[in-house]
């Protein structure tokens, strides 16, 4: 993975840490009927998108990885739509489900990443040390 695309990850896990943080002290419901907090949980969303579709872009694998990732940037575009006025529940739902599920996907295919760099490393090193 370019290290662009992992930055970029790490953006979008960055986040969603974020969003979990502005709901962390209220009921979901609750927490996201706040104006203040839904906006903020709304810009986060955006990061969520963006760092994906660049991520998408420079590591075109990732689709491979992650065939269904479009759902996740239509809804997170779904959820920001500041002219048609998102629905509570299905922020919620979106907020409470999928991005749970997508947080824990980014994040086992960052670390997926980095034990491999780490190998990849430990190789080069071994190579070295062998004269190769």
């Amino acid at each position: 993975m370019t290290p662009e695309a992992s930055r970029r990850l790490g953006h979008a896990l960055q986040a969603i840490s974020s969003i979990q943080r502005y709901i962390a002290n209220a009921p979901l419901q609750e927490s996201l009927s706040d104006d203040l907090t839904r906006s903020a949980v709304q810009r986060q969303l955006g990061i969520v998108q963006e760092a994906l579709r660049v991520a998408l872009v420079e590591e075109p694998f990732l689709r491979q990885i992650w065939p269904d990732v479009d759902a996740l940037l239509e809804g997170c575009a779904r959820m920001r739509d500041w002219e048609h006025e998102v629905a509570l529940a299905d922020l919620v739902d979106f907020v409470g489900g999928d991005l749970k599920v997508w947080q824990g996907r980014l994040a086992e295919g960052l670390k997926q990443r980095s034990e491999r760099d780490e190998v990849g490393s430990e190789d080069c090193r071994e190579s070295k040390e062998v004269g190769i």
